[in-house]
């Protein structure tokens, strides 16, 4: 339990990397006067970074083993945060993010590989993965309720993060967890396969929807909906709790209706919910934000849970990082669309469509890789 407990510690730092800019974007484009396309190009370069380095570093990890890559890849994450927190400036802020992608880019299939082999071949195996992914509504909870902190004191976040990756790198030092080294050819041809390619264009669309949702619906809220920054946060926590309800309940309904129906149940609801949203007075938009929540991650455990027992232990970390590679697509192209709509069209509606547009690829994806399966293809 204590490598998965290591791991989340992990994911739950990178998720707060990039979710956080969600809320400090606020008072950083006041006082570097940035326009909304500026505002998403931030995270985009994280993404960029992300998704460059993901394939490499699976390959790396299921031939160094995680709690190396882990190690490895936490020190350099420290200095940078650092550097953020005594200089600010929007070409410092592109450079770092995109390093931060790079790097960071490492935690999570690490943290995916030590529930793989702890866990690969327990029935249980999607709540496992479910336990690990519950840091990233946890992380959107703890952001809802730091925000209006943040908003005031958004430097120190920078500090606060050096400190805590410091003591990430101390912790993954004391893990003890023996990986056979899997050759590097045979982790890559992983990725050849048409079931992981349908599989990963599944989570490309769910990342879509869920990162375009919790990267913009803060600032969205208060600068195109007109609603109080306190709504706006009561909604983002309510979001992060529907995601944490989610994720906790999955396992017991995977177990009846199996992964793929769940995954389809949760897309199809996240596009009803979200068109509510856009329709409804703002006195009734904190009631759907936690359903949203809930249908926004629910469909991730087992997906990622489908895409490992395709690929198998041994290509464990190659196959979740070709899957971050990918998937990760939808989170460079979200942010950057939703602030072209809003700088064309300045409305919140035509933004979230374009945010559901990710659920509809997952839906197209999931409808072929579900008749693949059932005829033994891959």
């Amino acid at each position: 339990m204590k490598g998965i407990t290591v791991g989340w510690f992990g994911t739950f730092l990178q998720l707060t990397v990039r979710l956080s800019w969600g809320v400090i974007v606020v008072p950083i484009s006041r006082i570097l006067n940035l326009n909304p396309v500026q505002m998403g190009l931030v995270a985009t370069f994280f993404y960029i970074g992300y998704v460059v380095f993901s394939v490499p570093w699976g390959l790396i990890i299921d031939r160094i083993g995680p709690v190396n890559a882990m190690i490895i890849s936490s020190v350099p994450l420290i200095g940078l945060n650092l550097l953020l927190f005594f200089e600010i400036s929007y070409p410092l802020l592109l450079t770092v993010y995109l390093i931060e992608g790079l790097i960071a880019s490492a935690i999570f299939p690490s943290a995916m590989k030590i529930v793989s082999v702890l866990h690969g071949k327990d029935r249980r195996l999607t709540f496992y993965v479910a336990l690990l992914e519950s840091a990233s509504p946890v992380t959107i909870l703890t952001l809802s309720f730091l925000a209006g902190l943040l908003l005031d004191l958004w430097k120190f976040f920078f500090l606060g993060m050096a400190i805590t990756f410091s003591v990430f790198s101390l912790t993954a030092l004391s893990l003890k967890i023996r990986v056979e080294p899997n050759p590097v050819r045979r982790s890559f041809t992983v990725i050849l396969r048409k079931d992981i390619f349908l599989a990963t264009l599944l989570r490309l669309g769910e990342l879509w929807a869920t990162w375009g949702t919790t990267t913009w619906i803060f600032s969205m809220l208060i600068l195109y909906r007109g609603a109080p920054p306190g709504l706006s946060t009561v909604f983002l926590g309510l979001f992060g709790l529907g995601q944490l309800l989610g994720i906790l309940s999955v396992e017991r309904v995977v177990e009846r209706l199996g992964d793929i129906s769940v995954i389809m149940i949760n897309l199809v609801g996240f596009i009803i919910i979200s068109l509510l949203i856009v329709v409804s007075p703002l006195t009734l938009v904190l009631v759907e934000a936690l359903f949203l929540g809930v249908c926004s991650f629910a469909y991730r455990p087992p997906t990622d849970s489908l895409i490992m027992k395709i690929a198998g232990v041994g290509s464990a970390a190659t196959s979740i990082g070709y899957a971050n590679a990918v998937s990760q697509i939808g989170t460079m192209i979200a942010p950057v669309l939703v602030g072209v709509i809003l700088s064309i069209t300045r409305s919140f509606a035509i933004s979230m469509f374009g945010i559901d547009t990710g659920c509809v690829v997952g839906i197209i994806a999931l409808m072929i890789l579900r008749g693949g399966l059932k005829n033994g293809d891959s």
